[in-house]
């Protein structure tokens, strides 16, 4: 049964049951797993549209990352005894043609080509670092250990910091 919601009800209101949080949880470990399957692709493309070899490395290695990131979250299916189940990651999809479109515009410079690249890195790495804070807190809530997250989340908050340094390298 899924909780009733008073729309003049306050979040200390509303509780869930234990289940619930538990399929909240699965639905947003499925996401991130599979938006991180498809930046796998995403990373290829724009390191191939970048021109500062700074940049292609950093792409590197947050594509390096991506994948000790998904061998992460296999671990996690494996520990919760979850199968993955394939979600519809269109926000993210949405997000990387943006960015490819912004990247490959008619008119642009190499160098503004790069900022543009750097920018939507540094959006991409926001909305994961949102996703697995959201995923360390349901864990907490439903007595997981949370901290088999806490390596992804790092490494989603080194990434940002790595783009947000060269972005500033291009604009300063």
């Amino acid at each position: 049964m899924m909780p009733k919601i008073n729309t003049n009800s306050s979040p200390e209101d509303v509780h869930f049951e234990n289940e619930h949080l538990k399929k909240i949880f699965l639905e947003h470990l499925n996401s991130i797993y599979y938006g991180k399957q498809h930046l796998m692709n995403f990373l290829v493309e724009v390191k191939a549209l970048a021109t500062l070899q700074h940049l292609k490395a950093a792409i590197q290695e947050c594509s390096d990352d991506a994948e000790k990131q998904i061998s992460q979250m296999d671990d996690i299916f494996n520990s919760i005894g979850k199968d993955k189940s394939k979600t519809s990651v269109l926000g993210i999809k949405a997000m990387t043609l943006e960015a490819y479109l912004s990247a490959i515009k008619s008119g642009k410079s190499p160098m503004e080509r790069d900022v543009f690249i750097v920018f939507y890195l540094q959006l991409i790495e926001g909305i994961e670092i949102t996703y697995f804070k959201v995923l360390k807190n349901l864990a907490k809530a439903i007595g997981y250990s949370n901290t088999f997250l806490n390596q992804p989340f790092d490494i989603a908050v080194v990434n940002k910091v790595l783009f947000e340094s060269i972005y500033q390298e291009y604009i300063s």
